[in-house]
């Protein structure tokens, strides 16, 4: 990975910034793009040196990307890696959810995606290089109140099987990163522990730390299936054989009682005037 060029969307902060802090400290070069400005400013800040930079971007907005992508190449000379990391959560029924809550969810989930690899072919085609996206346990385990969520990440990891069958005569290998419930800041400002606090296992919370190194290590191997940890790889890899068994284990860690309460909530507030 030494002097190795490392483009990672939504990476100022979470699961982006932690790989791009990784990259950094092990001799590789970052530029990271992020919505908040100010953030992507911070991260700059705290990494220093050289080997760092970033811009403000949109990945729901294909130019932004196109942008960011021959500013990083103006920078560094070449992209070797692409990180389809940026990524939205949000919580609600399938009944009461708000629209504009599950399009905003595809747009970035889903578009944001598609956007980054259309951006990033040219420049991967250069280098031969890896492309790595970001999935989810809920592309395959699909828990209540996150239909969109889950929705998106099974999109993301079709995109991801697209890709790789269609850019392998390119020398670019695609990765599909599954992490399980990590506790990030995007999962507490949502307040989901409501949901899954109580999961153990399989279904329990890891630290970012863990997921963030097999991102590495799967940029480094340039690995097609990223599981993290390793122990919900037969969920990821086989999950129709899981299902029942997945929403039985659920039922029983609480969260049939957290979806009754979260519904009430919900069905009140649209009461509400």
């Amino acid at each position: 990975m030494k002097n190795k060029v490392v483009f990672v969307t939504g990476g100022a902060r979470g699961l982006g910034a932690g790989l791009a802090a990784r990259v950094v400290s092990n001799g590789g070069k970052a530029f990271v793009v992020d919505l908040n400005a100010e953030a992507v400013f911070e991260q700059g800040e705290l990494l220093g040196g050289d080997s760092i930079a970033g811009c403000q971007a949109n990945v729901c907005k294909p130019a932004d990307l196109e942008l960011a992508m021959a500013e990083c190449k103006e920078r560094f000379g070449r992209i070797d890696v692409i990180v389809a990391n940026a990524g939205i959560l949000k919580m609600g029924s399938i009944e009461h959810m708000n629209p504009a809550d599950f399009d905003a969810v595809m747009q970035v989930n889903v578009h944001g995606v598609f956007n980054t690899i259309r951006a990033g072919i040219p420049y991967l085609r250069e280098t031969r290089g890896y492309l790595q996206i970001i999935s989810s346990l809920a592309a395959a385990i699909h828990t209540p109140l996150m239909g969109h969520y889950a929705a998106s990440k099974a999109a993301v990891e079709a995109l991801a099987d697209v890709a790789r069958q269609e850019l392998a005569s390119d020398g670019i290998d695609v990765g599909c990163v599954h992490p399980t419930f990590t506790n990030t800041a995007m999962i507490q400002e949502v307040n989901a522990g409501v949901l899954w606090g109580g999961h153990k296992g399989a279904f329990g919370a890891v630290e970012p730390e863990q997921v963030i190194a097999s991102m590495y290590r799967g940029i480094e191997k340039r690995q097609r299936k990223i599981i993290a940890p390793k122990t919900i790889a037969p969920l990821v890899l086989a999950p129709g054989l899981f299902h029942r068994v997945a929403e039985g284990l659920s039922r029983l860690q609480g969260s049939e009682k957290a979806l009754k309460k979260f519904k009430a909530d919900e069905q009140e507030s649209v009461i509400r005037p």
